[in-house]
């Protein structure tokens, strides 16, 4: 008689785990998926269940992940660090992730059009797009887009990196948030993974600025200094037409250096790809607007636009709302309230249109007048992503 069969346990059928539990089910594994939150309608070659029990040798559950699966024994591991290990077997060539709390989207975006620039055709993977499937940013995706794709690879990564990563890209923390219902920090879920990495062997491309405060340092960290139009890193500088809004400079010069630091490309594709334009993202000028279309609109992105908006404007109207969903922990609308309240006494927001149920929740809990937007005051719009 052989060996007994590997058991694993996957926690989390929604964000990636059917992926990862078919992929271990191909390697022969007895898997079992624990579908937390009751959202699996296919049928699955192995047992689909809503809480789990016993002893495995696996058991992988979302760093994000608060719902109890049930009394579980085994080694822990995250997805992140699953799809990392299953990915490095089967990726084909450089794999670049990207992170952060801000500029994932954008910065992806940015380091696809140097690299196709430089002659490469680039699988692609976003909030906005990607080359398997409709979009995803699960770190189960990056296993999907290595299986299914030539290299390179350029994926934004939800909560972290994967240990797969070559280039592993962190856009900075502006504000940190909860996740597990609130017991977890996210910015220390990220720098975990991206530790992680670092001793799988990546290469790790941070800002070197007062604001990101994560502690990353030593062998395998490049820290590059941003300003507008222009990326410092040791051994390399780059320069390109500024962009105006500082935020693009910054997406801009951490995907220029990577790019350029990876061999992969030079600075004439910098250059180049700087001539196509802003990247279209959550932060943008549209139409004379400063437009936040984000998955989630809470206190920490309203505070996070208005101080953008403030850097451009002394006073200026804010059109806030959508819907209230868009991610897992919720969103407490009244310290939406609090922050449009406290830029609202100070003067520089001079008027506010509510739109949505969310724009309607946040207007009834304010408390302080506030009126309509005057004609001709610039305007930051703060929306859901697809409002």
């Amino acid at each position: 008689m052989g060996p007994p069969e590997a058991r694993a346990c996957v926690v989390d059928a929604t964000h990636g785990g059917v992926v990862l539990s078919d992929a271990l089910h191909e390697l022969g594994l007895d898997v079992v998926l624990v579908d937390v939150y009751d959202t699996l309608e296919e049928p699955r070659e192995y047992p689909v269940v809503r809480r789990a029990f016993g002893s495995y040798d696996l058991v992988a559950v979302p760093v994000h992940c608060g719902v109890d699966f049930g009394p579980v024994r085994g080694p822990r591991v995250t997805h992140h660090a699953l799809a990392g290990a299953l990915a490095s077997g089967v990726k084909e060539g450089p794999l670049f992730e990207v992170t952060g709390v801000r500029g994932k989207t954008t910065t992806a975006t940015y380091l696809a059009r140097i690299l196709e620039e430089a002659g490469h055709d680039p699988a692609v993977s976003t909030t906005d797009e990607s080359p398997v499937g409709r979009p995803s940013v699960t770190p189960a995706r990056v296993l999907e887009v290595v299986e299914g794709c030539r290299p390179p690879y350029v994926c934004e990564v939800s909560l972290g990196v994967t240990v797969a990563a070559d280039w592993a890209v962190f856009t900075g923390a502006p504000y940190d948030y909860k996740i597990a219902q609130g017991r977890e920090s996210a910015v220390r879920a990220k720098v975990r993974t991206i530790e992680e990495a670092l001793e799988w062997g990546a290469r790790v491309i941070v800002e070197a600025r007062k604001g990101v405060r994560v502690g990353l340092r030593g062998p395998g960290v490049v820290r590059v200094e941003v300003r507008p139009g222009r990326a410092r890193a040791p051994g390399l500088s780059l320069e390109w037409e500024p962009f105006g809004i500082a935020f693009h400079d910054r997406c801009f010069g951490l995907a220029a250096v990577t790019a350029v630091l990876s061999g992969l490309a030079d600075g004439e594709d910098v250059s180049a790809a700087r001539e196509r334009g802003f990247a279209r993202g959550r932060l943008e000028l549209r139409d004379g607007e400063l437009v936040d279309a984000h998955p989630a609109v809470n206190e920490e992105t309203v505070e996070y636009a208005l101080r953008v908006a403030a850097d451009r404007w002394s006073e200026f109207g804010v059109v806030i709302g959508g819907d209230p969903g868009g991610y897992c922990e919720g969103v407490d609308v009244d310290r939406v309230a609090r922050v449009l309240e406290r830029w609202v006494r100070s003067g520089r927001v001079v008027g506010v249109e509510f739109v949505g149920k969310l724009g309607e929740a946040v207007r009834r809990r304010l408390e302080v007048d506030v009126g309509e937007i005057p004609p001709g005051v610039p305007v930051v719009r703060i929306i859901r992503k697809g409002d």
